[in-house]
């Protein structure tokens, strides 16, 4: 009984810092895809105006916002993209990411 313990801890804990190891990668991952990224979407992906295709100028309600991003996702959401290229999948799903981030940005 105390060897399964002992061998489950161990198992948790060589899981944890696999865990930590693939956070890391990821991050580093996503800091190279942040910077890929602009140049693929041809807008600021860090700017959330930009990402639902909203005028800064106009005043922005939660119906505008709401709005925008429906006609956005209804575009970009990646089931649409089944029959499409892998390629074109990931474009469709980071795109989407990139939407819902700066919808739940501006609803605050």
């Amino acid at each position: 009984s105390s060897s399964s313990s002992s061998s489950s801890s161990s198992s948790s804990s060589r899981s944890r810092q696999q865990s930590q190891g693939y956070q890391q990668s990821q991050s580093r991952t996503s800091q190279q895809q942040k910077k890929k990224a602009k140049a693929d979407f041809g807008f600021d992906i860090n700017d959330p105006y930009a990402a639902l295709n909203l005028s800064r100028s106009a005043p922005l309600t939660k119906q505008s916002l709401s709005s925008a991003f429906r006609r956005e996702m209804l575009k970009w959401h990646p089931d649409r993209y089944n029959d499409a290229t892998e390629e074109r999948r990931n474009y469709a799903t980071e795109r989407s990411k990139i939407i819902t981030s700066s919808y739940q940005k501006l609803r605050k």
